[in-house]
């Protein structure tokens, strides 16, 4: 096991990001490129990156013009490389400044003792990196990621034989921009739990259905009392009131509709959901895009709403004039699913964070791009976001990496039909308390 410290300015990174926010971004990329929402002007700073290799793999680390990274290099190097996206850190408070990376995970950040393992194992390579600020950036964090290459390069002294893409949450969402932005740059991408602009259409979606339920709009001006008002309002899962009832009812059959661990995955996100909607304004980039205008909302009637009458009454916020045009930044305007190379997507039933309503918008999109050929959809009968199992991650990887290396297009999920029972193929292993009716 051999550790090499690295402090490394690229050059090559100076061109792709120092000019982040224009349009020069593109002519320096060379490629398609995008245009990413700007980084908040603060006093970022990068924590160490130093970490222990694992056994028969050598570890690089270090800092670029913005960031730090990390790469992990198998003694057995198969010849390939895997750039791992990591997902949302929160910008607030003292921490939101302190830029970290992490390892290849399901989750945020993480310890990589699952997916990390396995790549080591495999013999790929993997880099990973902080980004240059933390907050919802997926342009910026595509772009650092991008740029990944290069260190490796330099650092390896061998370019690879071919990059995977892969991320988790918004990670997912960098997987797939980047795989759609640099269509031929990547092998594949396998983007877990991702999120995409329709994250932010979703939350304001539950703040307006919120507002019509309750009563209250909450703002970022009357935030602590506007919450505390719905808490009295709502009442705390699992224990809940009528209008509680209402409202779990709205996210769940508006997400996605009925399906496994939906209703203990709202349990952490149930309130959350309303709050984080009330802050999409403090980034005008994105509240310009938000909006709930083609939501169709659909309720259990038996709560005491009518379907027809809730979409009649709901506050519509309409996306701002000219937010969506190809002029303004790229993140945020819904995919166009023209992928050119292998794209696999896996996401938990009960993930109430980024719901897999987000998967059929991808289908959508994706079919209207005629690529269906080019995406495989997997679910998995899981609570809460990102909580897949080692099995999971890896055998979704390994399908992956067969579809590229030997053409055959693995097999995957109809996000599109009932989901009430989704899941039964690809989870590994049920989960206790699965609702099934099947022992994990």
């Amino acid at each position: 096991m051999r550790r090499v410290s690295i402090a490394v300015v690229v050059v090559s990174i100076a061109c792709l990001l120092a000019t982040a926010g224009s349009k020069s971004v593109r002519a320096a990329v060379g490629k398609t490129g995008v245009t990413p929402v700007p980084c908040a002007s603060r006093a970022w700073e990068g924590d160490d990156p130093s970490f222990e290799a694992l056994a028969g793999a050598k570890a690089s680390f270090g800092k670029y013009e913005g960031g730090v990274y990390r790469i992990e290099t198998p003694e057995n190097w198969n010849g390939d490389l895997v750039l791992w996206a990591h997902g949302y850190v929160d910008d607030g408070g003292p921490q939101g400044l302190h830029l970290r990376v992490g390892f290849p995970t399901g989750g945020q950040l993480g310890t990589g003792r699952t997916f990390r393992e396995h790549l080591i194992a495999r013999g790929f390579a993997w880099a990973a990196s902080s980004y240059r600020c933390n907050g919802y950036v997926p342009g910026v964090g595509l772009l650092d990621t991008i740029a990944l290459a290069d260190i490796f390069t330099k650092t390896n002294g061998k370019a690879p034989a071919r990059t995977y893409l892969s991320g988790a949450s918004m990670g997912g969402h960098i997987t797939l921009l980047g795989m759609q932005e640099f269509p031929t740059q990547f092998a594949a991408g396998l983007a877990m739990c991702p999120a995409g602009p329709g994250e932010m259409d979703f939350l304001t979606a539950v703040g307006a259905a919120s507002e019509l339920i309750s009563g209250v709009a909450l703002t970022l001006k009357n935030r602590d009392d506007g919450l505390a008002r719905l808490t009295e309002i709502y009442g705390k899962p699992p224990t809940l009131t009528e209008k509680g009832r209402q409202l779990a009812s709205v996210q769940i059959e508006t997400s996605g509709g009925q399906r496994p661990f939906a209703l203990e995955g709202l349990t952490t996100r149930f309130i959350e959901n309303v709050t984080s909607a009330a802050n999409i304004p403090l980034r005008v980039e994105w509240n310009s895009v938000a909006t709930n205008a083609d939501i169709r909302y659909a309720i259990d009637e038996t709560f005491g709403l009518t379907t027809d009458s809730f979409n009649t009454r709901v506050r519509r916020k309409p996306v701002s004039e000219g937010a969506r045009s190809r002029s303004m930044y790229d993140e945020v305007i819904p995919f166009d699913g023209r992928f050119e190379r292998p794209v696999m997507t896996i996401h938990g039933t009960g993930d109430l964070y980024v719901p897999i309503l987000l998967e059929r918008t991808l289908k959508h999109a994706v079919d209207a791009a005629g690529k269906q050929q080019m995406l495989v959809q997997r679910v998995m009968r899981i609570p809460g976001h990102c909580g897949f199992s080692r099995q999971e991650q890896t055998q979704a990887f390994d399908d992956v990496v067969a579809w590229v290396r030997d053409g055959v297009r693995p097999k995957g999920d109809d996000v599109m039909s009932d989901l009430r029972d989704a899941g039964r193929t690809f989870t590994n292993p049920l989960r206790p308390g699965d609702p099934g009716g099947l022992k994990p």
